[in-house]
């Protein structure tokens, strides 16, 4: 009779933990209506964002849904799987449009907003999420295209044939001389810790010897590795429409070459590399280190870039072919450059970075390994880069990401800018100097 009795009471227990679990993947497979407020902020009085561009992509399935804002600022979106989503906001208002809105005339043809939410939980228990939109900044220089990837590490040339390529959207000429590019570095996972934002993203106010509270994290980005064009200031001129080339090494990766210690490279299948011998600039370390790395390969007739910064052990330009860094360029005096402060992150690894105020910025690109389980928290705010972009094909696929060929006026090329690289960018076979 006992042996009846338990027998009858495991199964019980066995039936209600089954009805429990059944129940959970139920939920978790359900549908879910969602909402995101969006307004301007408060320079803009707050006032309802109407035909704001919303989107929601999981983190783990990387599906993707789009919705407008209606007048009143909220964006519907109706029967989307629970999980966890990253969350994007953008808006381009034209100047008749800004002028109607705030009654005033923007100097600008075009205004663009943005903001962003990470890690946003969306189950049906969720309350709806608002976004404050801001303004983006618009700078003549734009970063075009950023190769990072690399090319295959057996019959191409790995990391070695990297570069990005800086472009003059205006119609006037712009001087590249003095001109900053930072590789930017913070936390590669949305993985939350005693150190970090719920993002994921690194609590920089949490870093040793930081004192200026949250704005660590609200009003700068942290270098990585800085570099700088040379010049008088009137040295290299930029046309409108063109662009210049930096280059890992500026030598054609589609040919053989020796290496700095006299070894021979065979580059197996030129057609999955580039040739960069023509390129604008090459970044070579040897001077700065004081010792010449195997693969840093300086070409005399392809200026070097100054080293402005090194923050980390790397001993030639390498961009993460992951994707897990973001990309700036700015400008400042050498005395404003030369009192910045840096500091290592919060987590306690034995680096130093070097802390950039947005105000200075001109433009930048947010990257992450993919927008699934891949995704890395941004580093650079919204209103510099309200999105972020990847590449799909993945690293040493001989891919990069180029933004976007917006409209051809009189022959100049004027770039997709809306400060947004979720719709700036596309991924393309690497092509310096090239466009989508």
């Amino acid at each position: 009779m006992k042996k009846t009795l338990f027998f009858i009471i495991t199964l019980l227990g066995l039936m209600t933990q089954s009805c429990s679990n059944d129940s959970n993947e139920n939920e978790a497979l359900t549908p879910v209506n969602f909402s995101v407020s969006v307004k301007y902020d408060q320079t803009f009085n707050s006032e309802a964002t109407k035909k704001a561009s919303v989107t929601l992509v999981n983190n783990e399935t990387g599906n993707k849904y789009t919705s407008e804002s209606d007048d009143s600022g909220v964006a519907k979106f109706n029967q989307i799987l629970p999980g966890t989503y990253s969350v994007t906001a953008t808006k381009v208002m034209l100047s008749e449009e800004f002028t109607e809105t705030f009654g005033y005339t923007p100097t600008e043809a075009e205004i663009n907003f943005n903001d962003a939410a990470s890690n946003v939980v969306i189950s049906s228990t969720t309350a709806p999420i608002a976004l404050e939109m801001k303004t983006s900044k618009v700078g003549d220089f734009v970063i075009k295209q950023i190769y990072y990837g690399g090319s295959d590490t057996k019959k191409g040339a790995v990391f070695r044939d990297q570069f990005i390529e800086i472009y003059n959207n205006s119609n006037t000429v712009q001087y590249a001389d003095g001109l900053y590019m930072a590789q930017l570095t913070g936390s590669t996972t949305t993985t939350v810790a005693a150190y970090s934002l719920a993002n994921g993203q690194f609590d920089w106010s949490k870093s040793e010897e930081m004192t200026i509270g949250n704005t660590a994290n609200t009003n700068y980005v942290y270098g990585v590795n800085i570099i700088k064009i040379p010049g008088n200031g009137t040295q290299y001129p930029v046309q409108p429409g063109s662009s210049i080339v930096i280059a890992q090494n500026g030598i054609n990766h589609k040919s053989n070459y020796i290496d700095n210690n006299g070894k021979a490279v065979s580059i197996l299948n030129p057609e999955l590399t580039v040739d960069l011998s023509t390129a604008d600039f090459e970044t070579f370390l040897g001077t700065y280190l004081g010792d010449v790395y195997q693969y840093d390969i300086q070409n005399p007739a392809v200026p070097d870039v100054d080293i402005a910064y090194w923050g980390n052990t790397n001993n030639d330009m390498i961009l993460d072919s992951n994707g897990r860094q973001a990309y700036t360029i700015f400008k400042m005096t050498d005395a404003e450059f030369a009192a910045l402060k840096k500091y290592k992150n919060p987590k306690g690894d034995k680096n130093y970075f070097l802390q950039i105020p947005n105000a200075v910025l001109i433009d930048g690109v947010d990257t992450t390994k993919d927008l699934a389980s891949g995704l890395v928290p941004k580093k650079l705010a919204s209103q510099i880069d309200g999105g972020n972009t990847y590449l799909p094909s993945g690293a040493y696929t001989s891919k990069a990401v180029i933004r976007k060929t917006k409209t051809t006026i009189a022959g100049r090329i004027i770039l997709q800018d809306t400060n947004n690289s979720s719709n700036d960018f596309v991924e393309i076979t690497a092509n310096p100097r090239g466009f989508n």
